[in-house]
């Protein structure tokens, strides 16, 4: 894998953990830095209304801990409200600033179409999140006369090179993760007790998909991988 920066672009406190966590440990290892740009805190997540005020700390605080188990000290969270994302001028120029500091050669987010094998990856706010990413990438981040502010105060354009979006129903790239990679994925998942009820059942889960993500890109039954949609994002 050729990139030295990477920015995740998702939408809630564990999407980054779950659909792509295997992959951002090995690109850890492989000395790139890895940044994470969450749009909102998690605050309409949970499942007891006890606490619910308090949600999104403890969320982020989920987060950050899931993301040192992939070796990634990086995060930054949007603040936009969980459960209400749009395609706005306001998210995209958020996710423009993120690009311009971060200056990603790659960008990972969420498939901004309906996958109708897959409920959760169709998520508004998934959908959502990955269309303003999309924008951002092309053309604002690399429109000097896009959101003038942000050159104004330093920001300047940056061009990514690739965009990876996971949960995407026509996956055409899939990158194969040793069990190590795996297994710290699963601890990432791990430090979200507050969204996965049965974590036994979730760990289950991690580990068979990543089984049937290795058979689908003909790796074979006995590896693990993760699977995207890759593009160019170079003209």
């Amino acid at each position: 894998m050729d990139h030295e920066r990477i920015l995740g672009v998702f939408a809630h406190p564990d999407d980054a953990d779950v659909g792509s966590g295997g992959t951002l440990a090995k690109f850890v290892e492989q000395g790139a830095h890895v940044s994470l740009l969450v749009a909102t805190a998690g605050d309409a997540g949970g499942f007891k209304a006890e606490g619910q005020d308090q949600i999104a700390g403890v969320r982020m605080k989920e987060q950050r801990a899931a993301a040192a188990q992939l070796g990634i000290t990086d995060v930054t969270f949007l603040g936009h409200m969980d459960g209400e994302l749009r395609v706005t001028s306001s998210l995209v120029r958020d996710i423009v600033a993120q690009i311009r500091i971060h200056q990603p050669t790659l960008v990972i987010t969420m498939s901004p179409e309906h996958n109708w094998t897959n409920l959760a990856a169709s998520h508004p706010d998934h959908r959502a999140v990955g269309e303003a990413a999309i924008q951002a990438v092309y053309p604002a981040s690399r429109n000097p006369f896009a959101f003038r502010e942000l050159k104004a105060s330093g920001m300047d354009p940056w061009m990514v090179e690739e965009v990876w979006l996971q949960g995407h129903h026509a996956p055409n790239h899939f990158v194969e993760l040793s069990r190590a990679e795996v297994e710290k994925k699963v601890q990432a998942i791990q430090c979200h007790e507050t969204q996965f009820q049965d974590m036994d059942f979730m760990t289950q889960y991690i580990w068979e998909v990543a089984r049937q993500c290795a058979v689908s890109g003909g790796l074979g039954r006995d590896r693990y991988a993760e699977e995207f949609l890759r593009y160019s994002a170079r003209e």
